[in-house]
């Protein structure tokens, strides 16, 4: 058995579920997890685990959602049969920032695990009062077209910058929008985590990276309090 994570949108209404349920089934597939990542504009973005008889019955999935009224695939991608749940594999990345042993590798702990729960393309810790990166992996962007895309079409909201990126990947088929940009405020150390990939952030997604965010405050906070964090944070 090979184990898919697919993201689908359908249409928020009762039985949509059901209806990809039932073509999975007739694939001799079987759903292992499901979760909820965005309600939006009366459409539902989920997550879905299935197991099928081979990796080749992919694209067959991907096709059966999509023949459904209203529903698309995302993207989706292969996991480990022995993968943690999701929801554990946040809260481990969680324990993991708070057993560092000084802000140096809270941060490093924070990069590493976003990007790798995340799937991201990229990530950085930009200092943007200073227009630079602290620290980065991958191919970010140049920090001046970051700071465009931050001040661009952005909203506000307890610190958080929310924004449409120039680089927003092709909407996809059926209009559920999103952003492949997202920004979040240290607000004890000053500096903004930043992550790209080609697929957007959703709304659970969003939530689970302030959480990670805040809990690398929390594990940086007495080192702040003392005067000991290292020079160039």
């Amino acid at each position: 058995m090979e184990r898919v994570s697919i993201r689908i949108w359908l249409p928020d209404q009762p039985g949509m579920l059901g209806a990809v349920a039932l073509r999975i089934a007739a694939m001799r597939g079987n759903v292992v997890g499901l979760e909820v990542l965005e309600r939006h504009g009366g459409m539902a973005i989920d997550d879905l685990v299935v197991e099928l008889l081979d990796r080749n019955m992919v694209d067959e999935l991907c096709t059966q959602v999509r023949q459904i009224d209203g529903a698309g695939v995302e993207d989706f991608h292969f996991v480990a049969p022995d993968a943690e749940d999701r929801g554990l594999e946040v809260v481990a990345a969680a324990i993991s920032i708070l057993e560092t042993a000084n802000p140096t590798a809270a941060l490093a702990a924070l990069m590493g695990h976003t990007l790798e729960l995340f799937r991201a393309e990229w990530a950085g810790l930009a200092d943007l009062g200073n227009e630079a990166y602290v620290e980065s992996a991958g191919p970010v962007p140049p920090i001046d077209q970051l700071l465009a895309s931050v001040r661009s079409d952005s909203v506000a909201v307890n610190n958080k910058v929310d924004h449409e990126p120039s680089w927003t990947p092709q909407e996809p088929e059926n209009g559920s929008g999103g952003r492949g940009l997202l920004v979040e405020k240290l607000q004890e150390i000053g500096l903004n985590l930043a992550l790209g990939r080609t697929a957007p952030f959703r709304t659970r997604e969003r939530r689970e990276v302030e959480m990670l965010a805040r809990v690398t405050d929390r594990a940086c906070r007495p080192a702040l309090h003392a005067d000991r964090i290292p020079p160039g944070w």
